[in-house]
């Protein structure tokens, strides 16, 4: 969700192993092409949908925010810092810039009376009754659910949870690759790059034609400005946004690891799951946003 990654230094592999960031971003592509099929994403942009449903899914979706960046700054430790300097800088600019990102998403909460404080109190309260295998088997149920059926991201696993399934799983799911031992570095790095293939994708030929223009929806700069950051509108003049750059740079940095090509079956099965995650959390958005408290949390 940030544009700041640079190209670390990594020695091209043989033809035959330079096409797992290929493979990932055709898998992202995928999930995107679902997502922008959906009944939410197809009465965004027909500028059918209400400002309550759209106000409740900013809400919903703020825990895979924050849960993004929480798992980026964690996943960097994985990374060595003697070895890896060069890329190292590039992943502290990049959380620099994910940071400004989240305080957008929190400022356009705000600019539809959102109290995100009382949001981000209840994620905590909610994941803090759980012990960590207690999550790792709730995430595990929700991967293959959503394997099963990618509608179904809001199916009860996590009981009484304030926000749906899929997002509390992806939260959880970012935060192992981040944290644990067993999972690779380069398995976490697919999984983020992935989702922000998708965003990409998703906020440019739904999102921002449905919020920019629309005046139920869009309450000047501060309300759009985070879309604007991971899109871009078709015909735009200004060429490639930074976004767009960022994420060819993740492609081809995933193609010429040795290490993401040493073990690109987990790589590759771990981004899935991710993506999976991701986008069954907008594919529940009709039911989860009907049972969302979100009066509960408007000033």
């Amino acid at each position: 969700m940030s544009s700041a990654l640079r190209l670390p230094q990594l020695r091209p592999l043989p033809s035959v192993n330079t096409r797992l960031g290929n493979e990932v971003a055709e898998r992202a592509r995928t999930y995107a092409a679902r997502m922008n099929a959906s009944p939410f994403a197809v009465a965004l942009r027909a500028h059918r949908l209400s400002r309550a449903e759209y106000v409740a899914f900013l809400a919903i979706m703020y825990p895979a925010v924050v849960g993004f960046n929480r798992a980026l700054i964690r996943s960097i430790a994985k990374v060595d810092h003697v070895r890896q300097s060069p890329f190292m800088r590039a992943l502290a600019k990049q959380l620099e810039e994910e940071q400004a990102h989240n305080q957008l998403w929190r400022a356009k909460l705000e600019s539809f009376g959102v109290d995100h404080e009382a949001l981000y109190d209840d994620l905590e309260a909610y994941l803090s009754r759980f012990t960590r295998p207690e999550l790792d088997r709730l995430t595990g149920l929700v991967v293959s659910t959503v394997t099963k059926d990618l509608a179904a991201g809001d199916a009860g696993h996590f009981p009484c949870a304030p926000f749906p399934d899929a997002v509390l799983a992806l939260c959880h799911y970012l935060w192992e690759s981040a944290s644990y031992d067993e999972i690779g570095y380069w398995e976490h790095f697919a999984s983020q790059a992935s989702i922000e293939m998708i965003i990409f994708d998703v906020v440019s030929t739904s999102i921002l034609p449905g919020v920019c223009g629309n005046s139920e929806l869009d309450l000047g700069p501060i309300s759009t400005q985070w879309w604007r950051e991971h899109g871009e509108i078709p015909g735009d003049a200004n060429g490639p946004s930074d976004e767009k750059r960022h994420l060819e740079l993740s492609r081809i940095a995933l193609d010429r690891s040795e290490a993401a090509a040493a073990m690109s079956d987990r790589v590759l099965n771990r981004a899935e799951n991710a993506m999976r995650l991701f986008a069954a959390a907008l594919l529940c958005q009709p039911l989860a946003a009907g049972r969302f408290p979100l009066q509960k949390y408007q000033r």
